[in-house]
């Protein structure tokens, strides 16, 4: 029976890579199975193409599963747009891109690039982050008509450092500044000593579904004088993603920094 239990724990491996992508010593740990194995049941199911393995030795569902679907998966192929911008910025910028989805109240990052850089930051891959909780939730903010930022706004917002701004009135003003440079900067708002510039990927509404950003430790990003070029890269690629996924520039979106 060691056919069965090898299927057994394939499948077991492909539904924790379905649920969040991950590397080799990380699946080892959700799946609890040796490393060998989990090493061996991976490079069969990347030779059958039901997974595919990133530069960075992510693994994520594969395009013949996607296929047996029979319709697209929304994130992977946002992820697929995303891929060559993340790369362009990240080598452009020289410190981590990220790809963060739209989930609730707030996002995910479900894809890193890391900079060349010896000293690199944390992977956030996987991380949830609330959306008042630094620029890439703010750009989000800033393509939310006024009655769900109302309500999203309504409900006591944590606090995770010093930096967090819970404070609505403020959080209006900043993201009505959001709605019109399409593009925000935080410094440790989330985590002490990080900094970041985000930008959204819309989709054919013009609601975000997701955003693009870099960051980096505040003591070396933005570099003096770099900011105001930093932030158009983001816009532009961003705003490149969004056009893939239907958006037609030029068009109204929703200005949720008005009040009523």
């Amino acid at each position: 029976m060691q056919t069965v239990q090898s299927v057994e724990r394939a499948l077991a491996l492909l539904d924790q890579i379905g649920r969040r992508p991950g590397r080799l010593v990380e699946l080892t740990d959700r799946v609890q199975l040796p490393t060998s194995t989990v090493a061996r049941l991976l490079a069969t199911l990347e030779e059958a193409h039901a997974v595919q393995r990133d530069d960075d030795g992510t693994y994520r569902i594969g395009r013949r599963i996607r296929q047996m679907r029979g319709t697209p998966d929304p994130v992977v192929d946002l992820q697929t747009m995303a891929d060559p911008h993340l790369m362009e910025l990240s080598r452009q910028l020289d410190e981590a891109a990220c790809l963060s989805i739209v989930v609730g109240r707030d996002t995910v990052t479900i894809r890193q690039v890391d900079g060349p850089k010896p000293i690199r930051v944390e992977d956030w891959t996987g991380e949830r982050i609330p959306h008042h909780a630094g620029s890439v939730g703010l750009v989000v903010l800033a393509t939310w008509p006024v009655d769900e930022l109302d309500a999203f706004l309504d409900v006591e917002l944590t606090r995770f450092t010093d930096r967090t701004v819970t404070d609505p009135a403020v959080l209006r003003a900043r993201i009505a500044d959001t709605v019109e440079q399409r593009v925000a900067w935080s410094e440790g708002e989330y985590v002490d000593g990080l900094t970041s510039c985000a930008s959204a990927i819309v989709g054919p509404d013009g609601r975000a579904v997701g955003a693009l950003y870099a960051y980096g430790p505040a003591y070396r990003f933005p570099p003096d004088d770099r900011a105001d070029d930093i932030a158009q890269l983001v816009r532009r690629h961003a705003a490149e993603v969004s056009v893939q996924l239907g958006y037609q520039p030029g068009m109204q979106r929703p200005n949720p920094g008005e009040t009523r």
